[in-house]
Order: C-alpha cells, then structure tokens, then sequence
C-alpha cells in the first residue's frame, strides 16, 4: 500500500476535520482516504476482497470501516452490487467519500449502522457476507487508540453478534466468509454451526514458511451442513520480508481460491476451478 500523507485536517464532506493519509491498493487502482491515527486498511482488506469469487449478486460487507475491503471487492468484480455496515458515523462517511472518489458510488450502498440492529428488509438478502471482525478478547489489553482499540479488541458486540448478524443476512445456501486470528477459527466453527451455516472450508495465511498460520479465512454456507474442507492456503512473506510472489499477486488484484472443492464459487468454476 502507498501512502500521501495530509499535513493537516482534510475537510471531507460529512466528517470533521481530521488527520487524514490518502493511500493506494491494489497496485494504484483503488484510491482510499484513511485516519492517520486509528486502525489503518491493511493485507487483511485485500485477502479478504480477494476470497469472493461470486461474480454477479448482492454482497454484504459486515464492519467495513473505510471501506478497504468493498472497494477492492468492487474494483475486482464488476458486476457486484455491495452493501456496506459501520457503526461509527464518521467512517462510513469516509467509505461513501472512497465510494464516490473511486467511481463506485452506484455499486457500493453505505450504511451507518449497528450490525445488531440492520434494516429488516436486508435480512436473507445478501449472495455473500464478508467481514473482518474483531481479532481479539475484549479482556485483552486494549491499544490505546479508540478506533483502533475497537477494530481490534471489538466494543460491546461479541463474536456471536458477527456471527449471528452474517448468517441472518445471506440468503439460504448464501456463503458467509470471515477473516480472523487462527486461535479463534474453534469457537467461530462452533458459532457457525450453532447457527445453521456449515459446509466450513479453511484458508490458513502463514506469516512465513517456517511459521504457524496467524490468521485464516473460513467461510461457510447458510443452511448447509455437509463436510468441511481444509484448503492450502498461502504463505505471505518471504524470508526477506517481502511478500511472496502469490501474496503480491493478490496484492496487485489476483484472486484467492477460497470454496469448497465439491463447490466452488461462480469465478472458481469460470477458471475451472
């Protein structure tokens, strides 16, 4: 990610003024305007936009921040049309400003809203859910930036709430894929299970070759329940540092192959995946 960053406040509309970074991802096709201070849009956005592979539909983005991940989801797959969750007021209208900088205003909805307490009509109603939840117990020590802290830690919402609110708003048989820390790939399988969405295929990231994964996407289907499926999943650096030469091409906009083998997502079976 290349980073411009703003001396002083930038006065965007509908937010107060504030420190501000304009940064690039995907290799410069997608603009993003970011808190300087806070949680900053990282490799997590882009691996998460790179695991759909549901071409045509509606795809909801669950605590979309900035909207890191709609918009690389947006610029990948044209034909998508997103709904876009934040609570925090101010950063959803930092995700509709990125929407309408990027030219993506007419495919990327933007809600300033409590994941618990959405809309009704959109229950049932999404192809896909997304979402890079809170990473860690709230009885861990908090970082010292609020927006940051909540990014990380989570505030009052409970994992449960992420998990309960994706599977309420994909449609029966939708898939629902979630980004988290390895150590809590246990309790959101349970979670998912508990709420009808099974068929669970795991993506491990590995910091390194020589390292445990740190992190793995899972993702499941609504009101499925048939086997689970272990993928390979990616090293992302190099020794050196750098990203590895498949991390970068999801970097630059490739896919991640993220279905189940028996099932694979629309732009899966295009490749003949």
């Amino acid at each position: 990610m290349t980073s411009d960053k703003t001396p002083s406040g930038t006065d965007i509309a509908d937010v107060p003024m504030m420190q501000v970074t304009h940064d690039h991802l995907l290799n410069e096709a997608v603009k993003i305007t970011q808190p300087s201070d806070g949680y900053r849009v990282g490799s997590d956005a882009v691996l998460l936009a790179a695991s759909v592979g549901t071409i045509t539909g509606r795809v909801l983005d669950m605590g979309a921040g900035v909207g890191g991940v709609c918009l690389c989801l947006a610029r990948r797959l044209a034909e998508l049309q997103i709904t876009a969750v934040e609570k925090n007021a101010d950063m959803a209208a930092l995700c509709s400003e990125n929407a309408v900088q990027n030219g993506l205003q007419n495919r990327i909805r933007v809600l300033s809203a409590d994941i618990r307490e959405m809309p009704p009509v959109l229950a049932g109603s999404f192809d896909h859910v997304i979402s890079n939840p809170p990473y860690h117990n709230s009885h861990g020590t908090r970082p010292r930036h609020p927006d940051r802290a909540v990014a990380h830690m989570g505030d009052e919402t409970l994992m449960r709430d992420w998990v309960k609110a994706a599977v309420w708003a994909a449609k029966p048989r939708g898939r629902i894929t979630f980004i988290c820390r390895s150590d809590r790939v246990p309790e959101l399988i349970n979670l998912f299970a508990g709420a009808g969405a099974g068929e669970t295929v795991l993506y491990p990231l590995w910091p390194r070759h020589s390292s445990p994964a740190g992190r793995v996407i899972i993702q499941v289907r609504r009101d499925v329940d048939g086997p689970g499926a272990i993928l390979p999943g990616m090293v992302l650096h190099r020794d050196d540092g750098g990203f590895s030469d498949a991390a970068q091409d999801v970097m630059n906009g490739g896919p991640l192959h993220v279905s189940h083998p028996a099932r694979p997502q629309q732009a899966d079976r295009q490749r003949g995946g």
